[in-house]
């Protein structure tokens, strides 16, 4: 265990090493802070829900699919690219926003009032989290990384399946769509756990400001895949 904690350190220290050269960073350049992280997250929450509400309203098959695509190539240009993510941050959560608005618009048919239950079951989970972790409760280590990333596999491959009309004992029906809104949660919330510690982590290496952004951004994707989940959850019904 000893070994894999040295280990994890190392990479930690590498991926951080390459951060800051993604970002130029100089002894002058103003620190890395969780609290200039997450109000950076909010702002990227409000232009989610400013370009939520377009999609909702709009209810476009369209601007739904225009929102998925163009969220997904953002975020792996902001994950794979750091020194984009002061532009691509804002522009993911606007095309999440459209998208998600959209998607929820069509659960609110049969569900009336999902939209602001599911912000704020989103927003709840997310301040429970961050608690969890910030009081010690919860700890990042190697095997929490490493169940995160393969239970997100799993959770993927029974998603495929279940697209192309394979079944799984348990989540057929309304309570299988909320048994996988459930497991979603949980893995976005890990996945949350792994953000707030490379966060802390990145406070603690003085990493410059605009590195803020790369984290706000992972912090974002999480939110989304959240709120997805909490949609199937609450509307499991329909």
């Amino acid at each position: 265990m000893a070994t894999r904690m040295t280990n994890r350190s190392a990479r930690m220290e590498q991926a951080f090493d390459r951060m800051g050269e993604a970002y130029g960073v100089v002894a002058a350049a103003e620190p890395f802070s969780a609290v200039g992280v997450y109000d950076k997250v909010a702002f990227l929450a409000v232009l989610a829900l400013l370009s939520g509400t377009v999609g909702y309203l709009a209810a476009a098959p369209g601007l739904i699919m225009l929102g998925i695509f163009a969220g997904l190539g953002l975020s792996l240009l902001g994950v794979f690219r750091p020194a984009t993510a002061r532009v691509v941050a804002p522009l993911y959560a606007l095309a999440e926003g459209l998208a998600l608005g959209g998607i929820t618009s069509y659960y609110a048919v049969q569900t009336h009032g999902i939209a602001p239950a599911a912000i704020l079951f989103t927003g709840g989970i997310f301040i429970g989290a961050l608690v969890l972790f910030r009081t010690g409760i919860v700890k990042v280590t190697p095997r929490l990384v490493s169940m995160t990333i393969i239970a997100s596999f799993g959770f993927l491959a029974v998603l495929l399946a279940s697209a192309f009309g394979l079944s799984f004992p348990g989540l057929g029906g309304q309570g299988g769509m909320f048994v996988i809104g459930v497991i979603g949660v949980v893995i976005g919330v890990l996945y949350l756990f792994i953000d707030f510690d490379y966060i802390q982590h990145g406070e603690g290496r003085a990493l410059p400001a605009q590195a803020e952004w790369y984290a706000a951004l992972t912090v974002m994707m999480s939110i989304v895949f959240i709120y997805l989940n909490v949609l199937r959850m609450l509307g499991n019904r329909r």
